[in-house]
C-alpha cells in the first residue's frame, strides 16, 4: 500500500491543490504541469488499481515522487519535468500492466499520447527519461517480473512435475506390491483358519476314539472273563466226573441230569459272549470310522479344490474314490443276536429232552 497511505494521499492532495492554483508562463511547462496534475488527479481517484499496477516504479522512483510533490515549486522548471517525468513513468507501467484484454481509458491514452508527441520540443535529461519508460522500462518490468521469486516456481514446474510423475510411479508399485502381500496375508489366514477348524475336527474325533479304545479295551476283558466263566461249568464238571471214577463211582442217570442246568447255563454264557464280541467288533469298526475321518482332516481342505478343479473337466472323475474314502465302515446290525433267540433255543432244548 503506497497511494493509498493516508500520509501519502495528503501528499498528493496538496500537490493537486498547489498546481491548480499555479500560474505558469511559460506555456510547455504550463502543459506539462497540466498533464502531471490529471494523471496525478488519476491516481489519487484510485489509489488501490495503481498500487496494484505500478510496485516496480513505486519500488523504484515513488519516495522519490513523493519528494518533488511535497516540495513542488512552480517557479522552479525542474520541478515541474521530474514531477512530469515520474508521473509519465507511472502511466506506461499502469497501461503495461492493465491486463489481458484491456486497454487505457480514453483519458489517460489521450494523455499519453501528448506526451509521446511532446518528445521532439524536450531538453536532453527529459527526453532520455521519457523514451527510457516508453521502450526500456517495459523491459526492465519484464525482466523484474520474470526474475521474481515466485515466477521461479513455474521454471521448475516441468521438473518437479517430472519428479512428481516418477514418484507417483514409485509409490504405485509399492502399493501394488503391498496389495499383493496383503492379498497373500489374507490367504495365508484364511488357510490357517480353515487349517484350525480341522484341528479342532480333529481334536474331537481323537477325543472319541480315546473313549472307543477305552470301551473296547473293556469289552475285550468282558469276552475273556465270559470266555472263563463258559469253560467254568464244563470243567467243574469234568473234574468232579474224574475224582468219581477215580473213587470208583459209576456215572449214573444223574450225572446226566446234572448236564442240563450246565447245559442251559452254557448256552446263555455263549449267548452273550456272541453280544459281547459282536459289540466288540462293531466298537472296533467305529474306530477305523474314527480313524478315516481323522485322516480325512489331513487332506480335504487340499482335496477340495484340487476336486473342484477336476469336475470342472470330468464331473465323474473322482466318483469312485470319493466312494471308497467317504463311504462308512460300520458292523452289520442285523447280525447282532436278539434276546429272546437265546430264551428259545433253551425252551427248545427243554422240551425235546421232555419228549425224550
Amino acid at each position: 500500500m503506497f497511494f493509498k497511505n493516508e500520509d501519502n494521499a495528503k501528499v498528493l492532495a496538496r500537490f493537486l491543490s498547489k498546481a491548480e492554483a499555479a500560474h505558469i508562463e511559460d506555456e510547455t511547462r504550463a502543459t506539462r504541469l497540466s498533464i502531471s496534475r490529471e494523471i496525478i488527479g488519476y491516481i489519487y481517484k484510485s489509489p488501490e488499481d495503481w498500487d496494484e499496477r505500478c510496485t516496480f516504479n513505486i519500488r523504484h522512483v515513488g519516495d522519490q515522487f513523493l519528494h518533488w510533490l511535497r516540495e513542488f515549486d512552480q517557479s522552479k522548471p525542474t520541478h515541474i519535468d521530474h514531477i512530469y517525468c515520474i508521473a509519465y513513468r507511472f502511466l506506461c507501467e499502469f497501461d503495461f500492466l492493465v491486463g489481458p484484454g484491456k486497454e487505457l481509458g480514453m483519458e489517460l491514452r489521450s494523455l499519453k499520447s501528448k506526451i509521446e508527441n511532446d518528445v521532439g520540443e524536450m531538453d536532453g535529461d527529459v527526453r532520455s527519461q521519457i523514451i527510457y519508460a516508453s521502450y526500456v522500462m517495459p523491459a526492465n518490468i519484464a525482466k523484474d517480473f520474470i526474475n521474481d521469486a515466485n515466477i521461479g516456481v513455474f521454471k521448475e514446474f516441468e521438473q518437479k512435475k517430472f519428479e512428481a510423475e516418477k514418484l507417483k510411479e514409485q509409490w504405485d508399485g509399492e502399493i501394488i506390491s503391498k496389495e499383493e502381500a496383503a492379498q497373500t496375508l489374507k490367504d495365508k489366514l484364511e488357510e490357517y483358519k480353515i487349517g484350525f477348524n480341522f484341528v479342532g475336527l480333529y481334536q474331537g474325533f481323537s477325543q472319541l476314539a480315546e473313549k472307543k479304545a477305552k470301551e473296547a479295551f473293556w469289552l475285550f476283558l468282558s469276552l475273556i472273563g465270559m470266555g472263563l466263566l463258559i469253560l467254568a461249568p464244563l470243567v467243574t464238571e469234568i473234574v468232579l466226573a474224574v475224582t468219581g471214577i477215580y473213587k470208583g463211582n459209576t456215572l449214573g442217570m444223574e450225572h446226566l441230569l446234572v448236564l442240563i442246568p450246565v447245559i442251559s447255563i452254557e448256552i446263555i454264557l455263549i449267548y452273550f459272549f456272541r453280544v459281547i464280541l459282536l459289540n466288540h467288533r462293531s466298537v472296533k469298526a467305529q474306530i477305523m470310522q474314527i480313524e478315516l475321518r481323522q485322516t480325512l482332516c489331513q487332506f480335504i481342505q487340499s482335496y477340495t479344490g484340487y476336486s473342484s478343479e477336476m469336475k470342472k473337466q470330468d464331473s465323474s472323475a473322482l466318483d469312485k474314490f470319493e466312494s471308497l474314502i467317504f463311504s462308512g465302515v460300520l458292523s452289520d446290525p442285523e447280525k447282532l443276536p436278539s434276546t429272546f433267540d437265546g430264551v428259545e433255543q433253551i425252551g427248545n432244548l427243554i422240551k425235546s429232552i421232555k419228549n425224550s
